[in-house]
């Protein structure tokens, strides 16, 4: 009997029992800040400006940061719940042990980002840009990702269970030990850089849009066997 596979564990945040409940404006934070052990909730930061921000330790609990332009910004043990991240744009951040759930983040801009030991839960990432990221330890439960732009990231090693992949952009990943469960296919693109990942699918209808995703991309056509063209004379 073969031998399992162990189980990708990740981190997750280490937050203080008790956080610094705080109230913040967009003009009180400014470049090179360092925001630690906070309880940030129900607050309206959307379009914060700053260069190598750092939150370490902090809840967030439905704060919009949409439109934000936050270059370079640090992420460290972080829970992020029901906020809006739309348009945000997230530049060469780094992120660890970092738990995102319920949020939108529709329009996201992360190019260059670095996450790891990263679960992102229930969430809509539509027409998100990850380009030239990397991902270690990384999972994406559950979530929305239509027209997602992945192109040249490093997805070796990341999971997708359940989620909607229509339209994505996979050209020029590296997606070695990359895992796909159950998730939905329809006009995936660059589905043949994705060379040593293993795609699971319960449903037969998305293996077969795997399956014409692939042949697309391998320039192969698909027909039907009553299509064929019919043996003529002296064929054996």
């Amino acid at each position: 009997m073969p031998a399992r596979k162990p189980t990708v564990r990740i981190a997750t945040p280490r937050l203080r029992t008790q956080l610094d409940e705080k109230t913040l404006t967009v003009d009180e934070v400014e470049d090179e800040d360092r925001l630690t052990d906070l309880a940030l909730t129900d607050q309206d930061l959307g379009g914060l400006l700053a260069e190598h921000l750092e939150l370490s330790g902090c809840r967030l609990t439905r704060v919009n940061l949409g439109g934000s332009d936050l270059d370079k910004l640090i992420l460290v043990d972080l829970e992020i719940d029901h906020c809006d991240l739309a348009n945000a744009r997230w530049a060469d951040a780094s992120g660890t042990r970092l738990a995102i759930s319920s949020s939108r983040l529709t329009g996201f801009a992360g190019s260059g980002t670095n996450l790891q030991h990263v679960t992102v839960r229930d969430s809509v990432l539509d027409f998100s840009s990850f380009r030239f990221a990397k991902f270690v330890k990384v999972e994406f439960t559950d979530c929305r990702l239509q027209s997602a732009d992945f192109v040249s990231a490093d997805l070796t090693g990341t999971v997708f269970r359940r989620c909607d992949l229509t339209g994505v952009e996979f050209s020029q990943v590296t997606a070695n030990g990359a895992v796909f469960v159950d998730c939905t296919w329809d006009g995936t693109r660059g589905i043949g850089s994705l060379a040593g990942a293993t795609i699971a699918n319960s449903s037969p209808i998305d293996t077969l849009a795997v399956t014409i995703a692939m042949a697309s991309a391998l320039g192969i056509k698909l027909g039907d066997p009553d299509d064929s063209p019919e043996a003529g004379p002296g064929s054996s």
